[in-house]
C-alpha cells in the first residue's frame, strides 16, 4: 500500500493493571470476554476481576460517545431498544470499533481501485473511455481493425437474454 497513513485498526485496546500488558480485542466475543474480565464485568464483585482495564484513549472515546444524545440516539435506533433503554459500554465500544473497520475498509477500496468511480461514471454515461484517461491504443503503430460479433450478438448485452427453462 502506498499511503502509509491507511492501517488497520488495532482493535479496542485493554490495559492490565497486573501485568502490564496491552492486549487488542477485534471480535465481539473477545471484547465481552475482556469487559466480563475487567472491572465493568457482571461478576466482578463475585471475585473475577482480573486486572484488565479499557485503555484510556477507548474510556475518553466510550465517555464522549455517551455524552452525545444524538449519536447514543442513532445508535439505540439502530439496536431497536425500547423507549428509555441506552445503549450499553460493549454495544458503545462495537459500534465505534465498527465504524473504524468501515472507515479502513472504504479507504483500502479507494485505493487499491482509485478510477472505479470514474469507470463507473463512464459506463453510465455511455461514453467509450473515461474522462482523462490513457489511451494505450495511441502507443501502438496500426490499430486493430474493429470486427463484428459473430451471429450479430453483442459481446456485452445492455439486456442479458432470459434463460431457457432446463427441459426434463
Amino acid at each position: 500500500m502506498d499511503d502509509p497513513k491507511l492501517k488497520e485498526p488495532e482493535g479496542i485496546s485493554f490495559y492490565s493493571i497486573r501485568t502490564d500488558e496491552t492486549f487488542y480485542a477485534k471480535l465481539e466475543p473477545t471484547i465481552a470476554a475482556m469487559i466480563n474480565s475487567s472491572d465493568m464485568g457482571i461478576n466482578a464483585s463475585r471475585g473475577q476481576d482480573f486486572g484488565w482495564r479499557l485503555a484510556p484513549k477507548w474510556v475518553k472515546l466510550v465517555r464522549d460517545f455517551a455524552a452525545d444524545e444524538t449519536k447514543m440516539d442513532t445508535l439505540a435506533a439502530k439496536l431497536r431498544l425500547e423507549d428509555g433503554e441506552v445503549p450499553t459500554t460493549t454495544q458503545i465500544l462495537n459500534y465505534i470499533y465498527g465504524r473504524q473497520v468501515r472507515d479502513y475498509l472504504r479507504r483500502l477500496k479507494d485505493e487499491e481501485a482509485p478510477f472505479a468511480d470514474k469507470y463507473a461514471q463512464a459506463i453510465t454515461d455511455g461514453k467509450a473511455t473515461p474522462a482523462g484517461s490513457a489511451k494505450v491504443a495511441d502507443e501502438l503503430d496500426e490499430l486493430p481493425e474493429e470486427s463484428e460479433p459473430e451471429d450479430g450478438e453483442d459481446l456485452i448485452p445492455e439486456k442479458p437474454k432470459p434463460a431457457k427453462p432446463a427441459q426434463k
